[in-house]
């Protein structure tokens, strides 16, 4: 229940400095990224289904659409996976940024930035995102091997979306872990520690996601500003009861 309260009070507070114009300008490299890869789903789509005129073809039409369309299929979810990875990695820094801002709002805390700053960030960034996917990949392959060995997949979907989501959320709060000066080993070890708000995070950040269009370009941006407000939330960093105690 703590995880979902922290989150709805991060909805709250997320909505009324937006709604006052705070922190929009760094929706702009979530923008141009989304608009990047929106244009790359939209040309794999289309070659998909250009791929169906193929079916003409005597004999072979059926088995070379079916071919282009599976071959297709995996390079969008591949895509997927590398926009995923773009975002917490190459925009590390705007994200970070975009914390350290949102912290700065709510606590009045300043914080020492600069170019070495930015580059330990995307090193950072770079090094739990490749840790956080060996950990997914080996999490989801031990549940396929349970499975296997069961034959129970009715759970297969949902274990294969909570372990992602996990690890997702787990990705969006290192931005604050780091700056309040948490090792890689803190930040594992906090990412287990409060399981139920890493899900939460990265369910929120999945079903946002999902969205046509708008979930492309919203997803990064706000998932940032509501993870750092439910991390100064939970480390007793601003007050737990109502928002009107948060500074205007």
């Amino acid at each position: 229940m703590h995880a979902v309260k922290d989150h709805i009070f991060a909805f709250e507070v997320a909505f009324e400095k937006l709604s006052k114009g705070r922190f929009w300008t760094y929706i702009i490299p979530s923008l141009v990224v989304a608009i990047l890869f929106y244009g790359i789903f939209s040309f794999i789509g289309g070659l998909s289904e250009g791929a169906e005129v193929a079916s003409g073809i005597p004999l072979l039409g059926d088995y070379i659409v079916t071919g282009v369309q599976k071959t297709l299929s995996l390079v969008d979810a591949l895509t997927f996976q590398l926009y995923k990875f773009f975002i917490l990695t190459i925009l590390s820094p705007v994200n970070c940024l975009l914390s350290e801002k949102t912290d700065n709002e709510l606590t009045g805390a300043r914080f020492s930035g600069g170019l070495t700053r930015i580059i330990t960030d995307l090193f950072r960034a770079l090094l739990l995102v490749l840790f956080a996917l060996l950990l997914n990949l080996l999490a989801m392959g031990a549940w396929w091997l349970i499975a296997k060995i069961t034959g129970f997949h009715l759970l297969d979907n949902v274990i294969y979306f909570l372990t992602g989501a996990f690890f997702l959320g787990f990705s969006f709060y290192d931005y604050s872990l780091e700056r309040y000066g948490m090792s890689f080993a803190g930040t594992i070890r906090f990412g287990f520690d409060h399981i139920p708000h890493m899900l939460l995070t990265g369910v929120l950040f999945s079903l946002i996601f999902m969205i046509p269009v708008a979930g492309i370009i919203f997803a990064p941006f706000l998932l940032t500003i509501l993870s750092t407000i439910v991390y100064v939330r939970m480390t007793g960093r601003i007050p737990h009861q109502t928002t009107n105690s948060i500074q205007q």
